[in-house]
């Protein structure tokens, strides 16, 4: 099922989570998700909140179907966490999804944190709201809905930002690590697997090379 995952088939309905430190591969692993469903007849919607997206990579890793990403990509790039929540809301009007990618679903949510306790709770509330309706999204429509996200240090340990309200909606979560050259994902949390499940993997120029055990 790990490597199902890296190589793109995330599950419907569903709520998948990555995270992991910048660097790790996140965005790879989004983009072969994107191709994937594509080729399969879907459109795909990426909400890109880091500006991290690579014409030149989708290209890398599409081969031929290049012009056939692009022509189901839909695109949206929200610079604040409020156009974030009006761009979810918009996803129920668009036809034929598949695939839903918010790559940095926490990102803009970060930005606007502050020492207000009242605004933090607040801040709080709208990424919770911000993942039912993803869910109603993956639900309604039948689409496979994937969240790439940071980490921060916490006293017990590496976590994902967002807290509870993440990982309680997430049915599946993979964190990624990265020594040198080498990738790792390991899965913390799955419906129907055992947690622990690792795969190694390498980026290359057409995506991903899972490593033997």
């Amino acid at each position: 099922m790990l490597s199902d995952i890296l190589r793109g088939n995330i599950e419907k309905k569903t709520i998948t989570q990555i995270y992991g430190p910048p660097g790790v591969g996140k965005t790879n692993i989004a983009i072969i998700s994107m191709v994937y469903f594509v080729r399969r007849g879907y459109r795909v919607v990426y909400v890109d909140t880091e500006g991290g997206l690579s014409v030149e990579r989708i290209r890398q890793i599409s081969g031929r179907d290049f012009e056939k990403v692009l022509e189901n990509l839909t695109l949206y790039e929200p610079e604040t966490f409020e156009e974030q929540s009006k761009v979810l809301e918009k996803l129920f009007y668009i036809k034929n999804i598949g695939l839903v990618i918010i790559d940095g679903i926490s990102s803009l949510y970060r930005l606007e944190l502050s020492d207000d306790v009242h605004r933090n709770a607040l801040l709080n509330r709208i990424l919770g709201k911000q993942i039912l309706t993803l869910l109603k999204l993956a639900k309604k429509k039948n689409v496979a809905v994937l969240l790439t996200n940071q980490i921060s240090d916490t006293y017990t340990g590496v976590k994902p930002i967002g807290g509870i309200v993440l990982e309680y909606w997430s049915k599946t979560i993979v964190r990624m690590e990265r020594i040198n050259e080498i990738r790792e994902a390991i899965l913390e949390k799955h419906r129907y697997i055992k947690e622990g499940e690792r795969v190694k993997f390498r980026i290359v120029n057409e995506g991903i090379e899972i490593l033997k055990r």
